[in-house]
């Protein structure tokens, strides 16, 4: 079962498997976020196009886009908020890279794309998207390019935390430097930089040398609020929780550094 929390996580894997494959180049058709309307929908402000444009774009023109292999659950349905969530996350307000394959326009008249972070054309969204528990892969005619990575992406299994009884209690983590582990425990603080990283501290608040530290860094913060909530951290203290990665040394505090939800665990009281 895969895990809603797997975007993250999966950007390597999109990465090593998903540029615009051979013999098709990098996206041509740049546009900006306007809105997100739900899982696989958007809309885009178009403001680049080669110079054989698709018939009815235009610069400066916005445009509903449908994404590509996605199908998403509908907003009134369960699910249908976190998948919007999730895709808002990915693409809210940024600029985007849309690769376009032999059928342009669905039925309803939207741009039918594989929508891209960056314009090599390396991170695919619709790709993050299906990896996910709550959103699948759909196959609709004239969009088989990458029907393959598609049915791959939908079907490969996520990581799963290991069982409670197989972690690490905080105070024994820094015995196992090097080595990806299972840690957990109770949440004593949790702080967070001018950057905007946030620290959860088990064990022992902050400045306390004994204390265990689970770490996210600013740029990963909104993948864990997608999936827990904005803020998420504030009300952690006195929560139990699990953090699965490698453990590492910072100033002589044991921490793990965290980039994907699915390996954060907050336990129910």
């Amino acid at each position: 079962m895969k895990h809603f929390g797997l975007a993250g996580l999966l950007i390597l894997s999109v990465v090593l498997g998903v540029q615009a494959l051979p013999p098709f180049p990098a996206p041509q058709i740049v546009g900006r976020v306007t809105t997100v309307v739900d899982g696989d929908t958007l809309d885009v402000l178009i403001t680049s196009l080669p110079e054989e444009a698709p018939q009815g774009l235009a610069e400066g023109q916005v445009v509903r886009v449908r994404y590509i292999g996605v199908d998403a659950p509908e907003l009134a349905d369960a699910n249908g908020l976190d998948a919007t969530d999730l895709n808002y996350a990915l693409v809210a307000a940024k600029t985007v890279y849309l690769e376009l394959d032999e059928e342009i326009w669905d039925a309803h008249g939207r741009l039918l794309a594989y929508v891209y972070l960056d314009p090599g054309g390396y991170l695919m969204v619709n790709l993050m998207l299906v990896a996910t528990e709550i959103v699948t892969a759909r196959y609709d005619p004239g969009t088989s390019r990458y029907q393959t990575v598609f049915r791959y992406f939908d079907a490969v299994p996520a990581p799963t935390l290991p069982p409670e009884e197989a972690c690490l209690p905080w105070d024994q983590a820094q015995a196992h430097v090097g080595e990806v582990s299972c840690v957990r425990g109770e949440v004593a603080s949790v702080g967070t930089s001018r950057g905007g990283d946030v620290f959860i501290n088990l064990g022992n608040p902050y400045p306390n040398e004994n204390r265990f530290t689970i770490y996210i860094p600013a740029r990963c913060v909104g993948r864990f609020e997608a999936q827990f909530g904005p803020r998420f951290w504030r009300p952690l203290e006195g929560k139990i929780v699990s953090a699965f990665g490698e453990i590492s040394l910072y100033r002589g505090i044991p921490e793990i550094e965290l980039c994907d939800p699915s390996r954060l665990v907050i336990e129910e009281e």
